[in-house]
Formats: structure tokens, sequence, C-alpha cells
């Protein structure tokens, strides 16, 4: 139960601390990294956890994070257009060597109305598709798979405050 109320306190913690993209413009950070610090055999260990970069508008254009070993894990990196929409993320896997890539596109109102999934060979394996209503509130997020079959639809729906 302690462990419970003890892991609670370090996310409090943690979202206290957690700096804004506008604190990360204003102080023109570029990186953060994280270590962890644990006891292993009775000995405080320390190593890295994650990096992360950012570009001057406070975006992650990049994350890598590391194993208990000091190795990479994963590497993520971001791309962004100009109305600093991202565009394209692409994952490696160390461990299985695994390379995907999602690219993103949006409507002229910056709204995200497609997703593209590939896998380590450039294959399609998921497509998603959003429909906005007149208002420009999302109404539907369609998901297909690699061949075109519609695998699931997500309805949006809001209610107005009284």
């Amino acid at each position: 139960m302690k462990l419970i109320f003890f892991i609670a306190g370090m996310l409090f913690v943690y979202s206290i601390n957690a700096q804004s993209k506008k604190d990360l413009v204003t102080n023109k950070i570029l990186s953060e990294t994280t270590t962890v610090t644990a006891t292993v055999d009775g000995k405080e260990v320390t190593c890295k956890d994650t990096y992360t970069l950012y570009d001057k508008d406070g975006k992650v254009i990049e994350e890598t994070e590391y194993s208990k070993d000091g190795n990479i894990k994963k590497k993520t990196v971001n791309k962004f257009d100009s109305q600093k929409n991202k565009i394209e993320e692409s994952v490696y896997e160390v461990k299985t060597k695994a390379i995907t890539k999602t690219t993103y596109t949006y409507n002229a109102s910056n709204d995200k109305i497609g997703e593209i999934e590939y896998d380590a060979n450039g294959n399609i394996e998921k497509q998603s598709v959003y429909t906005y209503d007149k208002k420009g509130f999302k109404i539907d997020k369609k998901t297909y798979d690699g061949n075109k079959k519609l695998l699931s639809v997500k309805k949006y729906t809001y209610t107005n405050r009284k």
C-alpha cells in the first residue's frame, strides 16, 4: 500500500515539475535528459532514462529511451510542417530492429484529416481518415487495414453547456 502512495506522489510531483512548451520556448531549452537512480544489490545506481530534443517552438523532434544498462532501447524522430503540425513520426525499436513510420495530413484549417502507419518495409499497415462538421468539430475516425478494409469507426458526439 505504501508503494502505491509513493508512486502516486511521484507522479504528482512529476506533473507539477513538467515544463510547458511556453517555458521551453521562453527559456530557450534545446534538450532534456532524465535519469533514474535505483538501489541495486545495496548500491545506488544512476542511469540515463530518456533524452528529448526540442525545436525552437518547444515541439519534440527527437526522443531517445534507454534501457537500464544504458543502451538505446527506442528512438522516435518527428518532423513538422511550416504550420507546426506533426507530419511524420519514425520509431526505431533497437531490440527488434523495426523501423515504423506514421505520416499525417491536415486540411486548410490545420485539422488532422489523415494518418498512415507503415511497417519496416514501407507497406501500409493502417490508415485512418478523420471527418469534421461545418463548425470544425471532429465527427468520426475511420480506420482501415493495409488492404483498405474497414477495421473500425470511432464517432465523436458533443454536449453543449446549459
